[in-house]
């Protein structure tokens, strides 16, 4: 009894690792990804932009990443941290490095990137697009 008791509990510690998440299904997203809004007439005749860089990778065990937000007067640079699977992450952030917070705190998942087949689609959560409609989803981002 006491063999088949330690049998089971060695096929249960096996089968719980096999369903564990994989850190190593994030691997794919590793790389750099921008998005560049549509530019808009400013009322001084020029057109303004807004460009996005993120750029995720490993640093031993997780996922991390720099977010830029560049245009004619913001400069915004967060460290985030990388969360998900293979098919979707959440951009967190995890600190402040240049720039305004954008009333942003630790913890707050910035955007949402899915993938489906080769599209990125992107769900906006704390931070919407600076310059256009601020719609709620859309396919920005593309990888570099």
């Amino acid at each position: 009894m006491k063999r088949i008791f330690s049998g089971l509990i060695i096929i249960l510690m096996f089968d719980n690792c096999s369903n564990a998440p994989r850190i190593e299904h994030l691997d794919d997203w590793m790389g750099n990804y921008q998005y560049e809004e549509e530019p808009v007439k400013a009322n001084a005749g020029y057109s303004m932009v807004m460009k996005w860089q993120l750029a995720i990778k490993k640093d031993n065990d997780t996922y991390t990443g720099l977010l830029e937000i560049n245009g004619q007067q913001t400069l915004i640079k967060w460290d985030v941290d990388i969360k998900g699977d293979s098919t979707e992450i959440a951009i967190i952030l995890k600190d402040l490095i240049e720039g305004f917070d954008e009333g942003m705190k630790e913890g707050d998942t910035l955007f949402v990137l899915t993938k489906q087949e080769k599209d990125i689609k992107t769900i906006w959560k704390s931070i919407p697009p600076e310059l256009s409609d601020n719609s709620a989803e859309c396919e920005c981002f593309f990888k570099e």
